[in-house]
């Protein structure tokens, strides 16, 4: 029998409408998955890219607005969408993760992020 790895699955909407702007949207996505930015300075090119909260968490994305995510970082996720109020919506269920390829992203995404901190 295949290792299993508990995780949780989490699936999120945005609500348009109940946004103030096209910006304050743009801030959701920006926090929650980064962004690139290029600034032209003295004829120069710098290119920066700023890590988003799925950057720091361990995760497989499926699909739009589905992703799994390893089970110790469910509630940091949690928190980020609670802070949207009503503009987001979520649903996050426990699953088992059967999938090795998905597990070994999870350890590799986690030990990339304890390299990171040290």
């Amino acid at each position: 029998m295949p290792r299993e790895e508990e995780a949780s699955l989490l699936t999120y909407n945005t609500h348009r409408e109940k946004f103030e702007s096209v910006y304050e949207r743009n801030k959701f996505y920006r926090g929650l998955f980064g962004y690139k930015q290029t600034v032209k300075k003295n004829g120069k090119k710098y290119e920066y890219e700023k890590d988003g909260l799925m950057d720091q968490i361990p995760n497989a994305r499926i699909d739009d607005s589905v992703f799994i995510i390893s089970d110790g970082k469910v509630q940091r996720v949690e928190n980020y969408f609670m802070d949207w109020g009503e503009k987001v919506s979520h649903h996050i269920f426990k699953v088992l993760i059967e999938d090795r390829n998905i597990i070994e992203q999870f350890k590799d995404k986690e030990d990339g992020s304890e390299e990171a901190k040290t």
